[in-house]
């Protein structure tokens, strides 16, 4: 019988004021591996229910004090996680109804066989599964696509987080600018998730990597028999991701003949199959990005006008690497943390010389260039600790490690002055916005606590955090 149920040990309730039925159902499930409890009525399931929580409530119809349709109610209003299964000897059409609109999952009449009922009990645990699967993975893909996933501390950064928050919880067009791994489609994840249609399709399509000859089909599906090799009728991107965000990346390369069809979309949200007259709503946001000047290909005729401001209704720059100069060493402390777990490695860190050398590279290739170098030096690292003879930059001419001191070091110098004294006046305010609270304040910076506190002993912060405590809900325990 066990092989029936559910593979996971699942915690039950029975709720029925009959203990020769609790009894029976109670070595059934335990058989089957689940860890069962019993009460015998609404007063006592109640209790339970607030002192643990329960995959599977099984209540019977009628109970000593009070109908089974009532505690079903009461768990789907205040544990919503939790499934339930009637059990009724007056097996109405009724009785039936009013039970699935209370919240229940089955409900089963009785009598009924043992296999019958570990049948219905197997169902309603694998509902449960799926759902704590689901919010699992929304959680998951929060903590990775979320606002707070974005690194940084500079001012640039902060400017163009706080207008992608704004607008995100809209349905507005948003056009992402930027230089090729500035990370605009990190972007495009975090305002959808930040949406009303997170819990929808994110469809990111490529325009760069689409033939303009299966563009439209791509776009917006076909019908069985309009071209050669169109064997069934499919649905286009833009009807998958209905109800959700559709990310045009590299939007600059759409073709003309495209263009067109792009715009009467976003005029009035309809498409048509190619090969079909029929036309239908489809409701999705659109996000787009681009690392080209819009502006100049529609001066130079390469680009609808009319498009562009159809698109451009919010536009969001983000900055080179380059331009946020002061994010690469929070950024390289990032990545090594997330590459020491994805290697196997306990931890990796890096040299103040190795650091001195990213800081120094021009990164025409931006975050993805940094990510992929540190990525490189981890896994040729014959240790956990980076050096500079570790950091290799491709395609570069400064791929070699520099064996002399010159101008360069001395302009580098300057910088990671610069550097130093920009983060220091950065972590002093948000420590005063944030009451000297570490935890706050690390949270507001986008980096970890232990970072946080290695950069107040490095700027020698220390005595001012302690002497600006003035409650004791400010103390935290601090790595030593």
């Amino acid at each position: 019988m066990s092989e029936v149920v559910n593979q996971c040990a699942a915690a039950i309730l029975i709720v029925d004021d009959d203990a020769t039925i609790r009894r029976v159902l109670t070595i059934l499930l335990s058989k089957a591996g689940h860890r069962v409890s019993e009460a015998e009525s609404i007063s006592s399931a109640s209790r339970q229910l607030g002192e643990q929580s329960f995959d599977l409530v099984i209540i019977d119809l009628k109970l000593g004090d009070g109908n089974g349709i009532d505690l079903i109610r009461l768990i789907r209003q205040s544990y919503p996680d939790t499934e339930t299964i009637l059990l009724t000897g007056f097996g109405t059409i009724e009785n039936s109804v009013e039970a699935m609109q209370a919240g229940a999952f089955d409900y089963i009449t009785k009598p009924f066989s043992n296999h019958e009922f570990m049948i219905r009990a197997s169902k309603a645990l694998e509902r449960h599964r799926m759902r704590r699967e689901i919010v699992s993975l929304r959680q998951h893909v929060a903590m990775n696509y979320g606002f707070d996933n974005i690194v940084g501390i500079s001012k640039q950064v902060h400017q163009v987080i706080e207008t992608a928050r704004r607008i995100a919880p809209t349905d507005i067009t948003v056009l992402i600018t930027g230089a090729s791994g500035t990370g605009k489609e990190l972007f495009a994840r975090a305002i959808h998730h930040h949406s009303g249609r997170r819990h929808q399709s994110f469809v990111a399509i490529d325009c760069s990597a689409i033939p303009e000859t299966l563009m439209e089909s791509e776009l917006f599906g076909h019908t069985k028999g309009s071209f050669t090799s169109a064997t069934q009728n499919r649905k286009g991107l833009f009807e998958e991701a209905d109800g959700g965000t559709v990310f045009l990346d590299e939007v600059s390369n759409i073709p003309p003949s495209i263009q067109v069809k792009l715009l009467r979309f976003l005029q009035d949200s309809v498409i048509r199959r190619v090969g079909s007259s029929t036309a239908h709503k489809v409701d999705v946001r659109i996000v787009a990005a681009t690392n080209r000047e819009l502006s100049a290909m529609v001066a130079e005729e390469k680009f609808r006008e009319d498009l562009y401001y159809r698109l451009n209704v919010i536009p969001l720059n983000l900055p080179t690497l380059r331009e946020r100069f002061e994010d690469i060493e929070i950024l390289t402390e990032y990545f090594l943390r997330r590459l020491a777990a994805e290697i196997g490695r306990p931890s990796l860190t890096i040299s103040r010389e190795a650091v001195d050398r990213l800081l120094g590279h021009t990164w025409p290739g931006n975050i993805r260039e940094l990510e992929n170098t540190l990525k490189r030096a981890a896994v040729l690292c014959t240790s956990n600790h980076l050096e500079v003879a570790d950091i290799m930059f491709v395609a570069s001419d400064d791929s070699a490690p520099r064996q002399t001191v010159g101008p360069s070091r001395t302009s580098l110098r300057i910088k990671g002055n610069l550097l130093d004294n920009t983060q220091r006046e950065l972590i002093v305010k948000a420590l005063k916005e944030n009451g000297w609270n570490y935890t706050r304040t690390a949270n507001d910076l986008g980096i970890g606590r232990t970072t946080l506190w290695r950069k107040i002993k490095r700027y020698d912060l220390k005595r001012d955090v302690e002497a600006s405590w003035e409650t004791e809900e400010n103390h935290e325990l601090v790595p030593q």
